[in-house]
């Protein structure tokens, strides 16, 4: 049994993935207390996995989708760790491991830079992404869920992935390498656990209700500092005053300082799915496995064959709404 145990987690992605069994407790207990709070009537386990949600065709495939990125991640397709060892071990070894004992930073200091670090990649990743009109097909699987449960996050194009493991691993590995050159001695346990308590505490709350129909709001100061559950669907909404709002994964921070927060005033009705330039749903353009790999493919490199022209393009692509 632990065998097995052992070789589910592995599958599902460890501690870094948010499909961790032991991530799911907190997100049940804190769904309860919102269930609680709105005064729903009727079976709490009904209302939190709905089965006209868990059946849909679109959470078919991303079912589909989770299962080809495990598969791609087991065999070493998105080793961001791996990108990022690198590029710290090349840092180091430029700056000559130039570590000053007096200089000495706690565990908690080094995972709370690691995490802007990361945070912030992910912030201009995911914000490229929406606004560069080859690389938007890749992200557009993501915005197609019609419906979200928290498998939802892993509704990905495999390029989508590969680009953000590079930039990641880049971006954080060169963080990683001027800390352990300039401020750290040795690579501790407790240096292990500051630098991932951030994520693990962010994974087992609220992470998983941000692909869902929970609504959860952390109120008018605290949206500015977290992105919240609701902030996330907001992201995801058809309506064009929610178009490319909330790119954030954990922190507000960098959506406030960019200008592209979106703060929940109440609770707002949201339609989850892809819009054009007018907020209209447009028709599904991944509606399976084979469509979700492909289409973005061939929209992506039309991008790059369509010559500009003077004349306004007579098929431009949809404005897009925000992951």
């Amino acid at each position: 049994m632990e065998t097995l145990l052992d070789t589910l987690s592995a599958a599902l992605g460890g501690p870094s993935s948010r499909l961790w069994p032991l991530y799911l407790p907190g997100m049940i207990l804190l769904a309860f207390y919102i269930y609680r709070k709105e005064k729903r009537s009727g079976s709490f386990l009904r209302w939190l996995f709905p089965a006209q949600m868990y059946l849909h065709k679109s959470h078919m495939v991303d079912i589909q989708l989770f299962v080809v990125s495990r598969a791609l991640n087991l065999l070493g397709l998105f080793q961001k760790i791996a990108i990022m060892s690198a590029v710290s071990a090349g840092v180091v070894g430029l700056l000559g491991g130039t570590f000053s004992p007096g200089m000495d930073l706690s565990p908690f200091t080094i995972g709370l830079l690691l995490l802007l670090a990361n945070d912030f990649s992910t912030y201009w990743i995911h914000r490229v992404h929406h606004e560069h009109p080859t690389l938007w097909p890749f992200h557009a699987v993501h915005h197609s869920a019609e419906v979200m449960t928290p498998i939802t996050v892993y509704r990905k194009h495999p390029i989508y992935d590969v680009f953000a493991a590079l930039v990641k691993g880049v971006v954080v590995g060169g963080v990683q390498g001027l800390l352990l050159s300039l401020f750290v001695s040795e690579i501790s346990i407790p240096l292990l656990l500051g630098v991932n308590a951030f994520y693990m505490i962010f994974n087992a709350f609220a992470a998983n209700l941000r692909h869902s129909h929970v609504w959860l709001s952390f109120g008018r100061v605290m949206e500015h500092i977290f992105i919240s559950p609701a902030q996330h669907q907001v992201h995801h909404s058809i309506e064009l005053k929610h178009y490319n709002k909330n790119y954030g994964e954990v922190l507000a921070i960098w959506d406030w300082m960019f200008g592209t927060l979106y703060i929940c005033a109440e609770r707002e009705d949201i339609a989850f799915g892809l819009g054009d330039k007018d907020g209209n749903r447009i028709a599904q353009p991944h509606d399976s496995l084979r469509t979700a790999l492909m289409v973005p493919i061939r929209q992506s490199l039309a991008t790059l064959r369509r010559k500009p022209a003077k004349q306004p393009d007579p098929d431009p692509a949809p404005v897009t709404p925000a992951e």
